[in-house]
């Protein structure tokens, strides 16, 4: 039985090694993908190039896909890319375009640099989410080539755009999926050419690696940013010892956005709670502090700075405080105890500014109907600056730019490349001579954490000096005003 046993398996094998000869003797499939995070690998482009192995004619189109991943972005993967939600927002899912690529993974040798730790996991991954069968995957990897056949004094490393340069090919757009896809190709057939490589020796078969199950990804930062505003707003909901029907709708949708993110305890904590309060359909004000111990009680957990944190909060607060349109004087007296038990805040915005507007309103202990709705403006102004101060840049020519943050546009030197087109002049720092400060549109991390760019923070104090820096924030049509708050290292907690 033993050796009977061998002998199947040994027939196997063979037989198994001349199906995958006979697959790279007619088709190939060159791959590569990019994704929205590293955490699930939700793929937000994939490249496709399936011709014969010999005569290079396409099995089937050139496809260069891009998908809505149905998850978020993190930054470092939109610095490598250049993808955005706002890019693929209106593109179809993973699942609704693979029965039309499924082909070109199937009786297919798939082509990728370091295609099984990255193209392949993502494109398992993904398949696992939606719960679509996995096609038996073999492939070539043509990083384990570079480092089996291309000397190592010969390259600095073996990365893509290394071994391309090595063989002098050309790459049209580094980490664009399809590029990626058509370089690599060239790749495979000039070490092959250059080493006289039998493929066959290095066909393997994908074997996939264990992963954690599909949770929805949101960065760290912007999480924090919202819980620490969510307990403001509640905060500001309970000043007038009641809470509205549009206030508890409100409690109840941030419920809904946020309880996808439960795979951390501390929000799983707070949509448990939500859930206990909303059993009976009316928010009192006695659920509103328990609901607001439970989020502190997670905030106490945080490792973002005071001022950070402090200033998130004053931004609930006030959001909390005019849902309703108006500001009463109780809230006025209210809002102002607040700034008076948090005032390391003073010297960083909005403080001052709304510290100073408080003072004078309730110099007489009266907040008058004009009183109250120019504060309420002044704080819709605040929390919302993109809607309040909208800019139209009809021209750039002959105006000095500084360019910050993330653009939807491309990379901060295209951007540059493209205002200079238009007769922009670039200043790599801001001066009093900018003109226009151009704020990328797309949310950066670093700034949810709620503190202002450097850059933003120096205009800001050119133009108090007289300056007439426009602050704008970019879109394709649009520039708009972007405000971001400013940090600091004191450690003062009285909210």
């Amino acid at each position: 039985m033993t050796g009977l046993y061998y002998f199947e398996i040994l027939s196997v094998n063979v037989e198994m090694h001349l199906q995958m000869k006979e697959v790279i003797m007619q088709k190939v499939t060159y791959f590569d993908v990019e994704y929205a995070n590293s955490r699930n690998k939700s793929i937000c482009q994939l490249g496709l190039l399936c011709e014969d192995y010999l005569s290079s004619e396409p099995y089937y189109p050139e496809r260069n896909i891009y998908l809505n991943p149905g998850d978020g972005f993190d930054d470092i993967c939109i610095r490598i890319h250049g993808i955005t939600s706002s890019k693929v927002k209106n593109e179809p899912l993973f699942s609704e375009i693979w029965p039309h690529i499924e082909k070109y993974f199937t009786n297919t040798v798939v082509i990728g640099h370091n295609v099984a730790g990255a193209d392949l996991n993502a494109l398992v991954r993904n398949l696992k989410r939606y719960n679509i069968d996995i096609p038996e995957l073999y492939y070539v990897c043509t990083l384990d080539l570079a480092r089996q056949y291309v000397p190592s004094f010969a390259v600095e490393n073996f990365k893509l755009s290394t071994l391309c340069s090595y063989f002098d090919i050309d790459i049209d757009s580094e980490h664009d999926a399809f590029d990626d896809a058509c370089a690599n190709a060239d790749l495979l057939k000039a070490m092959i050419n250059a080493y006289k490589i039998n493929i066959d020796d290095h066909i393997k078969r994908y074997n996939p690696v264990e992963s954690n199950e599909f949770q929805q990804y949101i960065a760290g930062p912007v999480l924090r940013k919202a819980i620490s505003e969510f307990y403001g707003i509640v905060r500001g909901f309970s000043i007038d010892n009641r809470i509205t029907s549009e206030e508890a709708d409100y409690i109840k949708n941030w419920r809904n956005q946020y309880c996808q993110y439960t795979v951390s305890e501390e929000v799983a904590s707070i949509i448990d709670t939500i859930d206990t309060i909303l059993e009976d359909g009316v928010v009192t004000v006695a659920e509103s502090f328990d609901l607001q111990r439970t989020v502190r009680q997670y905030m106490d957990l945080v490792s973002t700075s005071p001022v950070t944190l402090a200033t998130q909060i004053l931004n609930g607060i006030m959001q909390g405080i005019i849902i309703d349109g108006e500001i009463s004087a109780e809230e006025s007296e209210h809002l102002r105890r607040w700034l008076y038990d948090n005032i390391y805040l003073s010297g960083h915005h909005p403080f001052d500014k709304v510290m100073e507007m408080l003072e004078k309103a309730l110099s007489d202990s009266i907040i008058t109907k004009e009183e109250s709705e120019y504060i309420t403006k002044t704080i819709r102004s605040i929390l919302n600056p993109v809607e309040e101060l909208k800019v139209l840049v009809h021209s750039v020519e002959g105006k000095n730019i500084c360019l910050t943050g993330n653009f939807a546009y491309g990379s901060k030197p295209d951007v540059a490349q493209y205002l200079k087109v238009r007769g922009g002049l670039i200043d790599s720092t801001v001066k009093k001579s900018t003109d226009i400060l151009l704020v990328g549109a797309l949310e950066c991390q670093a700034y949810s954490h709620g503190t202002y760019g450097q850059k933003v923070l120096k205009a800001m104090e050119y133009n108090e000096k007289g300056c007439k820096i426009e602050i704008v924030k970019r879109r394709i049509q649009w520039v708009r005003v972007a405000v971001i708050i400013t940090d600091a290292s004191e450690d003062h907690r009285s909210f």
